[in-house]
């Protein structure tokens, strides 16, 4: 237990920073602050194990292809570059700024499209209403002129409790 508290104290206390604090501070504050977090955990890092990297001595060997290294990796990261810049000799990737746009034309297809997918869900959800009422009905829990006027018109969820409350034998389906 005296491990758990405070790990769960501090992953609380991190949460609340992360979903209350940090959405409301800056890119620019958010960067500062990451690279300070860095350099102190880098810090933190150095002074906990000087001593088992003093002894470490596997990755000496190492030391001798560092150069070469650097140097590829620049020279990929210069090719990669070049690529970028000149591209390919097809279309270009940027967009084209001296083509009119018709916005009345944009206007009427964003409204017809909205028209369409409103009339779309509508008819779902009329397809699925009866389905619900018509296995409502049939299991005994849709609005029927046995419930009385009050449950007439009332749909499954507000049939529900009163069926559920009403004996088995004195339900309108399963009378013997």
């Amino acid at each position: 237990m005296e491990f758990f508290l405070p790990g769960l104290a501090a992953l609380l206390i991190a949460a609340l920073i992360v979903f209350l604090v940090l959405p409301r501070l800056g890119a620019p504050i958010l960067a500062v602050l990451s690279i300070v977090l860095l350099v102190y955990g880098v810090y933190n890092h150095i002074q906990l194990f000087s001593s088992e990297y003093a002894y470490s001595t596997w990755q000496d060997r190492l030391k001798f292809y560092s150069p070469f290294v650097m140097i590829g990796g620049l020279i990929l990261a210069i090719l990669f570059y070049m690529t970028y810049i000149v591209g390919s000799q097809g279309t270009s990737a940027l967009p084209a700024t001296n083509v009119p746009v018709n916005n009345a034309q944009v206007v009427e297809a964003v409204n017809t499209v909205t028209e369409n997918v409103n009339a779309a869900a509508n008819t779902v959800v009329n397809v699925m209403n009866q389905t619900m009422n018509t296995v409502a009905n049939a299991i005994g829990l849709g609005g029927n002129n046995n419930r009385g006027a009050a449950n007439k018109n009332q749909g499954v969820l507000a049939n529900l409790g009163a069926a559920l409350a009403t004996p088995l034998n004195q339900r309108p389906n399963n009378r013997a």
